[in-house]
């Protein structure tokens, strides 16, 4: 090959590679946007009261660009809730609460406005936006919507 075909090909990756590039360039002026993933080993739902039993911790990850996960206690999830002017209290998550029984899954959206701590459980006062499910269940997952925030230290930090 000679050389001008050498350079010709190589300026031509480099021009293509330089697209892709700034393509998947993060943009660091956007905070990152965390969900949450709480399984229980039992619950139940009686109106407007979502009970959760046996939840070792809480899970958090976030999407592209970021790609972060991890764990916390509950004790911090718990404690993160009201904290700073756009903590969950002051704007309360979406959440589908799956439910997995003898009939299969069972799933409902619902609106998570309030969450304490008792007796090793977690509390929520929840509005329901879709489906149904009520009573005692067991092996369930609460799929929690998004918190936007600088990094996981801010949501159990600030």
């Amino acid at each position: 090959m000679r050389l001008p075909t050498i350079v010709a090909i190589f300026a031509l990756l480099m021009l293509f590679s330089g697209f892709s590039f700034a393509e998947n360039i993060i943009d660091d002026s956007k905070e990152t946007s965390y969900l949450f993933v709480i399984s229980g080993m039992s619950g139940s739902l009686d109106g407007d009261k979502l009970t959760l039993n046996g939840v070792p911790n809480v899970v958090y990850f976030s999407d592209r660009p970021d790609r972060v996960a991890g764990h916390i206690s509950f004790e911090e999830f718990v404690e993160s809730w009201n904290k700073g002017s756009d903590s969950f209290k002051a704007d309360p998550p979406n959440a589908t609460l799956s439910v997995l029984d003898k009939n299969g899954a069972q799933n409902v959206v619902i609106e998570l406005l309030s969450l304490e701590q008792k007796n090793g459980a977690l509390h929520f006062k929840v509005k329901m936006l879709e489906g149904n499910i009520t009573g005692s269940f067991e092996r369930v997952v609460l799929f929690i919507d998004i918190f936007v925030g600088s990094g996981p230290e801010c949501v159990f930090i600030c």
